[in-house]
C-alpha cells in the first residue's frame, strides 16, 4: 500500500488550480520532435503526460499538434534525429543529457527543449541557467546535486556509518560531482568507497565485500529507459542485505529501500510547459532553464524489515511516499 501524506496532496492540489490557460487555436498543426534517451517500450507513460500537458495549453494532438517520438539508441541516434530534423518540427523535445548531446549539434536552427538532464551548464547545452542562448533551454532534474543530499540522507538513515559507497562513478558526468561527494562524506565522518558499474550486480557485492554500510546508485534507472538493470539492483540489495538509495521512486515501489529525488513524469511536464512557450514564438535563448524544485523521498517499509533496518521517525516524517 503507498501512503502518499497531505502536503504532497495539498502541492498537486494547487498545480490543478495554477494550470496553464488555453492557446489561441488556429488552422495550424504544429510539429514537435521528440528524442527519447530509453527504449521504445519505456516510451509510453512520457509520451502519454506530454501531450496531456500539451493540451493544456492548447495544442491537441490530432487537432493541431502531431509528436513524433524516436528512441535513442548508441550508434543509431544521429540518425533518428536526422529522421526527426527532416519532418522540420517547430521544436525538439529532448530526454536524457545524452539524447540532448546527440541532436544539439544537428538541429540546426531548430529550437530545442531538454528535460532529465543533470547539469547543463558542465554538459555545454547552455551557457548560463538564467540565458541560455543558442537555440536551446530545457529543465534540469539537478541529478548531481541530489547525490549530495542522498549521501546524507545514508548518513541520517544510519548515523553510525563509517563507509558508504557510491556506485556508477564511470559516468562522465560523476567527474563534476565527484568533488562535492567527498567533500560531503569527509564532513560527515563518513569514508566513501567509488565503484564502477559495468556489472551493477557484482558492484553491489563488492560494495558489500568492501564494508559500505549502504550504497549510493550514480544513475536514474528510469529516466535512461532501464527499469529492468534497476531491478537487478534492487534484487542484489535485497539478497546482500544492504540499504541502497535509489534517485526515483519507482524502484522503492519495486522493492528499493529509498529514493530522493525528481518525478520524471513530473520532469516531462514542466519541460512540456517551456515547449508550448516556445511554439508559441518565445527564444528559447531567453527563457531561463527551469531548475526542477520538487523532490519526493520514498520509503518501503517492507525492504526495511526485510534487510533488518529501522527507518528513523524523522525521515518518515519527511517521506512523500511510504510503502507499507
Amino acid at each position: 500500500m503507498v501512503r502518499v501524506n497531505r502536503r504532497r496532496f495539498l502541492f498537486a492540489a494547487g498545480g490543478l488550480l495554477a494550470a496553464p490557460t488555453f492557446a489561441q487555436q488556429s488552422s495550424r498543426v504544429y510539429t514537435v520532435g521528440v528524442l527519447f534517451g530509453l527504449g521504445a517500450e519505456s516510451m509510453g507513460i512520457y509520451r502519454a503526460a506530454l501531450v496531456e500537458r500539451l493540451a493544456g495549453h492548447g495544442y491537441v494532438e490530432h487537432r493541431n499538434l502531431r509528436v513524433e517520438a524516436r528512441a535513442a539508441h548508441l550508434g543509431t541516434s544521429a540518425t533518428e534525429v536526422d529522421e526527426l530534423i527532416r519532418l522540420q518540427p517547430d521544436a525538439l523535445l529532448t530526454c536524457t543529457t545524452f539524447a540532448t548531446q546527440t541532436a544539439q549539434p544537428v538541429a540546426g536552427t531548430t529550437p530545442i527543449v531538454f528535460t532529465w538532464v543533470a547539469d547543463p551548464v558542465a554538459s555545454k547545452f547552455v551557457e548560463t541557467y538564467a540565458r541560455p542562448g543558442g537555440n536551446i533551454t530545457g529543465v534540469t532534474n539537478r541529478f548531481g546535486e541530489l547525490v549530495v543530499k542522498r549521501l546524507e540522507l545514508a548518513h541520517d538513515l544510519l548515523p553510525g556509518a563509517k563507509r558508504v559507497a557510491v556506485v556508477g562513478v564511470e559516468s562522465p558526468l560523476y567527474r563534476f560531482f565527484a568533488s562535492p561527494m567527498r567533500r560531503a562524506a569527509g564532513q560527515l565522518g563518513i569514508e566513501l568507497t567509488e565503484l564502477p558499474a559495468y556489472d551493477w550486480e557484482a558492484s553491489v557485492e563488492q560494495a558489500k565485500t568492501a564494508g559500505a554500510a549502504a550504497i549510493i546508485v550514480f544513475a536514474h534507472f528510469s529516466a535512461g529507459g532501464m527499469q529492468a538493470i534497476g531491478k537487478t539492483v534492487v534484487k542484489a540489495a535485497l539478497r546482500e542485505r544492504i540499504p541502497v538509495i535509489f534517485a526515483e521512486a519507482e524502484l522503492v515501489e519495486a522493492g528499493g529501500l529509498v529514493s530522493y529525488g525528481t518525478n520524471p513524469v513530473d520532469d516531462i511536464r514542466r519541460a512540456a510547459d517551456l515547449l508550448a512557450r516556445v511554439l508559441k514564438g518565445e527564444d528559447p535563448a531567453t527563457i531561463p532553464v527551469d531548475q526542477a524544485a520538487r523532490f519526493e523521498l520514498a520509503v518501503n517499509l517492507k525492504t526495511a524489515k526485510a534487510i533488518g533496518i529501522t527507518i528513523p521517525q524523522s525521515i518518515l516524517l519527511r517521506a512523500d511516499r511510504v510503502i507499507e
